[in-house]
């Protein structure tokens, strides 16, 4: 699929140009409007198009018009890419022909949705003829499937419940989500998942009667109405026939693949009177059935109460372990590509809880975020963090820096630069050494403010740094904005960086452009002697993973400075 890349900043052309060649599109670039529009006005102009809006001579709304008002029959995809986020901004590009849009800083994850699905919507134009029928099929089903989509599905649902309550009889919605989909995609590609997911919808529909209602969600999720039901056993029979029916393997492109799926039932009016409350529980039952090992089905009372008691236990576990002294900090040391010797290091959280073991952050952070715990959390973590660092000092171990990551809630709060001017006051650490780690998103949530909240902590001394850099693909030239020091290249372009060039191309691209900002670049997850390498060979200043050493206990890491940090194999020291 050819593509067109309309963009007038460079460092976000480049970026933006490396990510789509990773997904496989053939690339067109323009450096501004006019350019774009000399493009698209050919015949055999790309079938899509990323325009930026704010662009010299012709901005982005203007090629939009342009292109919707050519008389001829030809179609292409427009998606506008926009630091505008005012509800009329995103009307006026809308009004003026984009089919889409994404906002600045963008998500790669929604850029890539929004992509496929205007390739979806392009296939299906090819398909079908160009009448209103079409559209309005477009509006209201799945392109991939045929099956009716989320808007039709919600509309169906409203319709069937009023049904149920004046006839006083009961329905069940199921939610239905295909088990290691996204294994199959990975693995295979995306063109024998579209098939999977196209012979699901089939042998789905050959199961369910007339009366009832498939629809597919979006990803490989799907809904069901059952109406003219007598009971919950009734819709526990219908589950049992769908299991059956997907347990048959399915032969796609000389593929035998074997699919299960998990799914969640809800019951009106027992498990709720509306629309929304009937999909959200049938939603929770069907990960319960996940949990309980997938390829089954689970009622929703049954799911609802035993994940809202293991929830409730682990938020009053989690409340009381601060005040129990469970929490504890591990360190993983940074390391100068250069030079060998270890510039710093980062603080990261593990709970021992006495009845559970070692929880995986992966597990508390997101529930100590939801519950607001993330805030008293994270002071002990700045406070532990800096009174360890000062305790090496006292030691005798080299000046060092110590990392320690601040939640996106942390930085929303007016709190955080006294917190941050207490945990240096209490511990006695010089400023210089405390460096604090925000994502992207964090920062681009309100740049505005970010900028005066950064700026306080610069004025203290401390350090700033950008964590997970690249996963929100924004502009490098939105971080002139702020007052940083380092970027880190995220764990998932370095893990192939020596065998995939597209992973390559954007580290490659992430050092130089970092370093013309004069900023220091950190890379995460360095787990082999290649990727070292390579790293070295990009200039990169820093790097930390299970190469030098996994997150160990502050003695240990201690120990490991004073004996010499070194890295395999024996060749290469790095030495305190």
């Amino acid at each position: 699929m050819r593509i067109l890349i309309a963009e007038d900043d460079p460092v976000s052309r480049r970026l933006l140009e490396a990510l789509l060649k990773k997904w496989g599109y053939d690339v067109v670039v323009a450096q501004d409007g006019r350019q774009a529009w000399d493009i698209l006005k050919k015949n055999d102009a790309p079938k899509m198009a990323i325009v930026d809006w704010m662009m010299p001579e012709l901005d982005g709304v203007q090629v939009c018009q342009n292109v919707r008002q050519r008389e001829d029959d030809y179609y292409i995809y427009i998606i506008l890419l926009t630091a505008k986020s005012q509800k009329q901004d995103i009307i006026q590009g809308m009004v003026a022909g984009a089919d889409d849009y994404v906002t600045k800083p963008f998500d790669a994850n929604e850029l890539n949705a929004r992509l496929r699905a205007g390739r979806r919507i392009l296939d299906l134009q090819s398909e079908l003829l160009s009448t209103r029928e079409t559209l309005r099929v477009q509006a209201t089903h799945d392109p991939l499937t045929g099956l009716p989509n989320r808007l039709l599905f919600s509309d169906r649902l409203t319709q069937r419940l009023a049904q149920a309550r004046r006839q006083e009889q009961p329905l069940a919605v199921m939610f239905l989500d295909l088990d290691r989909f996204k294994l199959i995609n990975d693995t295979l590609g995306h063109n024998i998942g579209d098939m999977l997911l196209k012979s699901v919808s089939e042998r789905l529909q050959g199961t369910l009667r007339e009366v009832d209602t498939i629809a597919r969600m979006g990803g490989d999720e799907f809904t069901i109405i059952l109406s003219d039901i007598d009971n919950a056993d009734s819709a526990v029979v219908v589950a049992d026939k769908v299991l059956q029916a997907l347990a048959e393997p399915v032969i796609l492109d000389g593929h035998e693949l074997f699919v299960s799926a998990s799914m969640g039932i809800s019951l009106f009016p027992s498990d709720g009177g509306n629309a929304e409350t009937l999909v959200q529980n049938a939603d929770t039952a069907m990960y319960r059935a996940k949990e309980q090992g997938r390829n089954n089905y689970q009622l929703y009372t049954e799911a609802f109460n035993a994940a809202a008691v293991e929830k409730i236990t682990l938020e009053h576990s989690l409340r009381r372990a601060l005040a129990r002294d469970e929490f504890l900090l591990h360190y993983q040391p940074q390391v100068s590509i250069g030079t060998g010797k270890v510039k710093g290091t980062e603080a990261l959280i593990r709970w021992r809880q006495p009845n559970l073991g070692l929880v995986s952050p992966g597990q508390f952070i997101p529930l100590a975020e939801e519950t607001g715990l993330i805030l008293p959390i994270s002071e002990w973590v700045l406070r532990t963090a800096c009174t360890q660092n000062k305790a090496w000092q006292d030691a005798g171990l080299p000046h060092m820096s110590i990392a320690v990551n601040i939640s996106a809630r942390q930085f929303e709060q007016n709190e955080l630069t006294p917190m941050v001017e207490n945990a240096l006051e209490e511990s006695g650490l010089d400023p210089r050494y405390l460096d604090l780690e925000l994502t992207e998103s964090t920062l681009m949530q309100n740049p505005d403010t970010a900028v005066s909240i950064l700026q306080k902590l610069k004025d203290m001394g401390v350090r700033i740094s950008v964590d997970d850099f690249g996963t929100g693909y924004s502009s490098l030239s939105y971080l002139k904005r702020f007052p940083i020091d380092a970027v880190k290249i995220d764990q998932s372009f370095v893990k192939d960086i020596t065998s995939n060039p597209d992973d390559a191309a954007i580290a490659g691209a992430v050092v130089a452009m970092a370093h013309s900002l004069k900023l220091e670049v950190i890379a995460e997850g360095v787990e082999t002697l290649d990727q070292l390498e390579f790293l070295r060979g990009l200039r990169c200043d820093e790097m930390q993973g299970y190469f030098v050493s996994p997150p160990v206990p502050a003695e240990d890491l201690q120990q490991q400075i004073i004996n010499g940090l070194s890295v395999k194999p024996s060749q290469l020291p790095f030495a305190a």
